[in-house]
């Protein structure tokens, strides 16, 4: 009983997926259509993330805010499709395109996220860090630098064939790793996110994941041998919301940018009528208190909503 249940639940995971990359394919001219159309409405993607979805906004810093004010767009491209049938609609590619600016050397930043799947079965989004070269000053405080270095110097153990572990004792890991246990987590640009990790799976090992998993469901396996629960992310991870981040992009913001910008533009136009309305009101209060002499005239207070909740 409990077999045919898994069988079918990773049938129906595979019809999930059969949709999405099929989705993907036909969606995709009208959002680059509209990424056209965008391109001629100021400050869109500023305006879009005064919206933003929880998992993104609260992300955000206030020193964040004046270089996301550059966004000239953001796309979300499911890149490891091949075509309707074949291909990993999961994994994502960010792109981010600014418009010249004092605090970015580079225009455009790309992230790419893997959906791979682990030994135990936990299974998720992993990526590399992305070098980001600033005119002034770093927002991620260093963080996504040493992520960078740490990640090259992985490249370097790895093509001398040294076994993993000794990655501990380098030096570029242990200055990240005080980096990171000095820094609280709430403190961290949204920019951090470009130096997100997640769990180090590589492709070979999650294709051979993968296959183990359709062997459990076919039988040759028994159930439970797998998903053992998510493994702790690496001491080492600067950024442990960078999937939670990755996700709200492409599947809430990205898709729903035009209802995002249109609700943040009908809440400005409720806020200017509000303002119009206590200035009025002030002006009337004030009008009346010239005619009452010294009586009590305290004037009602200014009626302001705040820009964001």
């Amino acid at each position: 009983m409990y077999d045919t249940l898994a069988l079918i639940e990773t049938q129906l995971a595979a019809i999930e997926l059969d949709y999405l990359r099929k989705t993907y394919i036909a969606t995709r001219p009208k959002f680059l259509e509209r990424a056209t159309a965008i391109r001629a409405i100021p400050d869109f993607w500023s305006t879009v993330l005064d919206e933003a979805p929880a998992e993104i906004d609260q992300r955000i810093q206030p020193r964040d805010v004046p270089v996301l004010s550059c966004l000239t767009s953001i796309d979300i491209e499911r890149f490891e499709i091949k075509d309707a049938d074949n291909g990993e609609p999961r994994s994502i590619k960010i792109t981010l395109n600014f418009k010249p600016n004092e605090w970015l050397c580079d225009n455009q930043i790309e992230k790419r996220f893997y959906w791979r799947m682990s030994h135990n079965g936990w299974s998720g989004l992993v990526s590399e860090p992305v070098n980001v070269r600033w005119k002034n000053k770093d927002l991620t405080d260093g963080l996504l630098d040493l992520a960078v270095n740490l990640r090259k110097k992985e490249l370097d153990l790895e093509a001398y064939a040294l076994p993993k572990e000794h990655i501990y004792t380098t030096e570029e890991y242990q200055v990240l790793l005080k980096k990171v246990q000095r820094t609280p987590q709430d403190a961290i640009s949204i920019f951090g996110f470009l130096g997100f990790r997640g769990h180090h799976i590589s492709a070979a090992e999650s294709a051979a994941s993968t296959r183990r998993k359709q062997d459990v469901v076919g039988g040759s396996t028994r159930m439970g041998s797998l998903d053992e629960g998510t493994p702790p992310l690496p001491d080492s991870e600067i950024y442990p919301h960078g999937e939670e981040v990755a996700v709200a992009l492409s599947e809430d913001l990205y898709p729903g940018a035009t209802h995002y910008f249109t609700t943040a533009k009908g809440r400005d136009a409720k806020v200017s009528d509000e303002e119009l309305v206590s200035d009025v009101d002030q002006s009337s209060s004030s009008a009346e208190s010239k005619n009452l002499g010294n009586e009590d005239h305290e004037q009602r207070p200014n009626k302001r909503m705040k820009k964001s909740a």
